[in-house]
């Protein structure tokens, strides 16, 4: 199953933000090979979009397993704004 995890942040990611988002992926996925990190500007925020795969599993049983392992790889950044993960078909 796919999954998308976007972090906004208030001013540009560094390679360390970047990194941590990878980590958290890789203890997650079932295949490293589908880890995939990008931002872009979005107005005056800075979304850090991580897209990688899992085994299929329904929805509502891996979100809490998701958010807990990306909001301790995000906690130490100091310009955190909001989080939202979805399930692209």
């Amino acid at each position: 199953m796919k999954v998308q995890f976007k972090i906004v942040v208030s001013s540009p990611p560094n390679e360390d933000n970047l990194n941590s988002l990878k980590s958290a992926a890789s203890r997650l996925t079932n295949n490293r090979n589908s880890i995939k990190v990008k931002f872009k500007q979005e107005g005056k925020y800075y979304a850090l979009i991580t897209d990688f795969t899992m085994k299929n599993a329904a929805q509502y049983k891996v979100v809490d397993e998701i958010d807990k392992e990306f909001k301790f790889w995000i906690s130490n950044f100091e310009n955190y704004e909001d989080s939202i993960m979805s399930f692209p078909k």
